[in-house]
Formats: structure tokens, C-alpha cells, sequence
């Protein structure tokens, strides 16, 4: 039998309904444009579609309902675990945010939709801080002309205060829709001078008074947060880093030339390719360019310790392994297979029970209920927080009944740049933030 602990819509509302997920289907039908920002795992799904079945009652017809997220999180949630319950409108069409933009863009922009459902609406912070994306674009004039729209997300704050306003513009939320970015950063931002390789420039990095303001009014009126507290009983889960010393190898040293090279005007994509670099060669390979196609060079001679750690703890315990790049998720399944460990990179596969590791880019697994397993190894890691905590949310969720554990690996070659350090301090920072926010809004 799978071992899947999600549950039914049916079981959602003759058993598990809670009077806070009560409360966030009557504020998405009052309000309209509304986002719930619950901790992932809190039961966001089912008070949507809940909503949307009931709009569908308000109209008396059957209704046109968009949902858009991304690939994961259709493919992994909504069409594995939703879709088999026969619940959504006859006309209900999914769209990936990288094939909205693409051929598919001139029929959403076309058609005339009664709801419109934008899961994992973090990925429209942009605007303010950086030029809107297509994806963000489209939203955004979809969303001004639709009568329902429902945004949903576990991790609305993001590397600042100004990143969440930018999510309530894009979905036309709580009036937000109607302020200009360009004129919301010049009023209601702290604009710092930088510097960059083609002059000076004035750079939004935090809202001023009146932009927390507009923002804390926002909050009010479009947005629902509630985080894990006392009255969920949680298991502890725990979060640790387990620190390998490692040789600073020359082509680590090489891949560190390259980012004390870049001047301090250097773009932040340089530099961030620079560091991946650095990260890379910590974990014994380095990407290269080889004739317009990515090569991989493997540094000789390099045993990574990680492996090792990876294979003792997967032979303990059922295990989520994380990693950032693919060459990474190669050498793991080389290791587990040398050691005869069952894996499976697929998530439906490893939810049968039959699969010791599943291991999965930390890009991936949105949505998806995975209380079988209580521990996780991030065998390698970037800088989106995003990522990292869906990833880990994964497991530690509602439903969950056992401790879980996190545990971040690190190679550390005991110079003072410290690469992978500085990821994971990072990640802590933000996460620091999330809470920060999640806290406040829960008491309000």
C-alpha cells in the first residue's frame, strides 16, 4: 500500500476543516484578489479549491478556471493528487510560468477567465528591486481583468521587505495593481547610491515608512498568513551542519582567482558564476564551456567526504538528498548504486515506499506530501531561500508525526572566503526574515 498521508478533499470537510482554513475561504470570496500565505504544509489547497466550487455555486454555471504555477508543483500536487479526485471545472486549464510566456500566451491573454489560481506566487517578486519579468507581466494584465484571482504561497517575503509588495502588484491585490513600481520605488523606497560598470545608479534596498505603511495596509486587506505554532503539535524538527575540512585544490584556488578578480563594478551575475565555480571545484568537478556546450572536468584524485556521510546516513533511514547542480546528483546516484541503496529521483515512486533515498534538485518538490521520511541531507545548496524551504517542508509538515532532521553539508577548506559557509548563512539570514514577518502577521 502507498505510503501517502495527504488527504481527501472529502476527509478535508467532514473531518480535518479548521476554523482557520474557515476563515480563508470566506476572505478569498470576500475579497476577491486574495493570497494565502500559509507555512507550507499548513492546507492551503483545499480552502482554494473549496472557494472555487463555491464561485461556481455564486454563478450557477460552470466556471473557466486558470491555474499557473510552476512545473513541479502542477505536475508533483495538482495533477497527481488533485486532478484524481475529480473536483475542478470541466474547464479548468494548467499553465507552467515558462509555457505562459511562450505559445500558449496569446489564449490565456485571450480568453475571458472566472478564477484564476497563481500557486507559488513568489515567483512574482520582481518589479522594484529588478525589472518585471514576462511571467510577472503577464500576470499581472490577466489578473486586472479577472474577477477571482487566488495567489498562493508558503514564502512571500524574500530577500527584502520590497520583493512582497511586488507579488501583491503583479496579482492586483488589495489596489496594489493600480501604483506604478517605478513610482512606488521613487516614493516609497530607501534608494542607495552603487556603483556599477557603466556608472552610478540609485538602488531600491528597503521600504521607507510610508512604503511599510502601504505595505502593512496591504497586508490587511489581501493577504491571510498563518504560520506552525503550539497548537499544530509538531514534532521537533532540527536543523544542523555537518563541516567536512577539504583541500583547497588548485582548481578551487583557480575558481577563487576568478572571483577576486572581478572588480567591485562586476555584474552580480558574474559574480555569481564565479562563486558556483568555487562551490563546484569544493565538490570535486568544475562546468565548463566547450565549444558552446557545457563540459564537465572532474578534479583528479579528489574523494569528496560528503559521499561517504551521504551513503552511512541513507543506509540508516528512509532520505531526502538535496542537491544544486546536476553533475552533483550524477556522483550521488553513483554512490548509492556502489552501494547497493534502492533511489529513485521520482517523488510519486519514492511516496510508494519502496525506495530508500529519493534524490531531487532543491529546485524541486513543491507541494509535494512527503511525511514518509523525516530526514534530509542538503548535499549541496544555492542561495534561494525559496528552494530551501520548500525543500525542507517537504517532510516537516502537517500530517508529519516524527521528528524530522536537516542536516547541511559543507566542505570547508579552511581558507577565510568560505564558500559554502556563506550559502548556508544566507539561507539563515533570510529564513530569520520569513519569520520575522510570519510572526507579526500571525498576532495581528
Amino acid at each position: 500500500m502507498a505510503l501517502n498521508t495527504s488527504i481527501t478533499y472529502k476527509q478535508y470537510n467532514e473531518q480535518y476543516r479548521i476554523p482557520e482554513q474557515e476563515l480563508a475561504e470566506q476572505l478569498l470570496l470576500k475579497h476577491k484578489h486574495f493570497i494565502l500565505g500559509f507555512e507550507p504544509g499548513k492546507g492551503k489547497s483545499y480552502p482554494v479549491i473549496h472557494s472555487i466550487l463555491e464561485v461556481q455555486k455564486l454563478l450557477r454555471r460552470p466556471v473557466s478556471l486558470l491555474i499557473m504555477s510552476d512545473a513541479t508543483c502542477i505536475k508533483d500536487m495538482w495533477k497527481l493528487e488533485i486532478m484524481p479526485q475529480n473536483l475542478l471545472p470541466i474547464d479548468t486549464y494548467f499553465v507552467t510560468d515558462r509555457t505562459a510566456i511562450g505559445a500558449v500566451k496569446d489564449a490565456i491573454v485571450a480568453k475571458k477567465w472566472d478564477v484564476i489560481v497563481i500557486d507559488e506566487c513568489q515567483s512574482l517578486r520582481s518589479g522594484v528591486t529588478r525589472a518585471k519579468s514576462q511571467y510577472a507581466r503577464l500576470v499581472y494584465s490577466i489578473t486586472r481583468k479577472t474577477e477571482y484571482v487566488f495567489g498562493m504561497t508558503g514564502t512571500l517575503s524574500g530577500n527584502n521587505n520590497i520583493e512582497p509588495w511586488c507579488i501583491l502588484h503583479n496579482l492586483n491585490v488589495a489596489g496594489q495593481g493600480v501604483i506604478n513600481p517605478q513610482q512606488f520605488k521613487n516614493s516609497c523606497c530607501i534608494l542607495e547610491l552603487q556603483y556599477g560598470p557603466f556608472g552610478n545608479f540609485l538602488k531600491p534596498t528597503t521600504l521607507n515608512l510610508r512604503g511599510e505603511e502601504i505595505l502593512a495596509k496591504a497586508y490587511q486587506d489581501g493577504v491571510m498568513f498563518w504560520a506552525y505554532d503550539d497548537d499544530d503539535d509538531m514534532p521537533p524538527m532540527t536543523v544542523e551542519t555537518k563541516t567536512f575540512n577539504v583541500v583547497a585544490t588548485p582548481e578551487y584556488k583557480n575558481a577563487l582567482e576568478g572571483i577576486l578578480k572581478l572588480g567591485e563594478h562586476e555584474s552580480t551575475v558574474m559574480k555569481a558564476i564565479a562563486l558556483q565555480k568555487a562551490q563546484q571545484a569544493l565538490n570535486g568537478f568544475i562546468y565548463f564551456d566547450n565549444e558552446g556546450y557545457r563540459a564537465t572536468y572532474d578534479v583528479l584524485k579528489y574523494v569528496n567526504p560528503k559521499l561517504q556521510y551521504v551513503v552511512e546516513e541513507c543506509l540508516k533511514e528512509l532520505t531526502m538528498v538535496g542537491y544544486r547542480f546536476q553533475e552533483d546528483g550524477r556522483t550521488l546516484i553513483t554512490a548509492l548504486e556502489l552501494n547497493n541503496i534502492s533511489h529513485t529521483s521520482s517523488i510519486a515512486d519514492f511516496k510508494t515506499g519502496t525506495y530508500q533515498v529519493l534524490v531531487l534538485q532543491c529546485s524541486r518538490g513543491k507541494a509535494a506530501n512527503l511525511q514518509l521520511c523525516q530526514n534530509i541531507l542538503y548535499y549541496t545548496a544555492d542561495f534561494s531561500f525559496i528552494s530551501y524551504k520548500q525543500f525542507i517542508h517537504r517532510t516537516w509538515r502537517r500530517g508529519q508525526t516524527r521528528p524530522c532532521k536537516v542536516t547541511f553539508l559543507i566542505n570547508d577548506p579552511g581558507d577565510k572566503y568560505k564558500v559554502e559557509w556563506k550559502i548556508w548563512n544566507s539561507l539563515r539570514t533570510k529564513q530569520s526574515i520569513h519569520d520575522t514577518l510570519m510572526s507579526i502577521k500571525q498576532s495581528v
